[in-house]
């Protein structure tokens, strides 16, 4: 069995049919991935593995705790964690 080779942001890129510069964004932000190559505080060249992408992809976003406080608010209904403010405060 061989390795999986690792493909360039590019290949990633056409794969997802998005934009080189969403990859590498994404990336930076730790939703994709990555692995990069190079020293220093600028790193350009990052490298994937496209069964590592996938699996992200299909597993869906995952939701912060602020996505789900923002959810709860607009239903009407406000969670426990929220302290109770004293009146005139705002």
């Amino acid at each position: 069995m061989t390795p999986e080779p690792f493909i360039s942001a590019e290949e990633v890129a056409a794969h997802l049919k998005v934009t080189r510069r969403q990859i590498l964004e994404m990336t930076r932000r730790g939703v994709l991935p990555g692995y990069p190559l190079g020293t220093g505080s600028s790193r350009r060249v990052w490298r994937y593995k496209l069964t590592e992408i996938d699996a992200i992809v299909t597993a869906g976003p995952k939701k912060s705790p602020e996505a789900a406080f923002c959810q709860s608010t607009k239903a009407g209904t406000i969670p426990a964690a929220v302290p109770n403010w004293p009146e005139g405060k705002f």
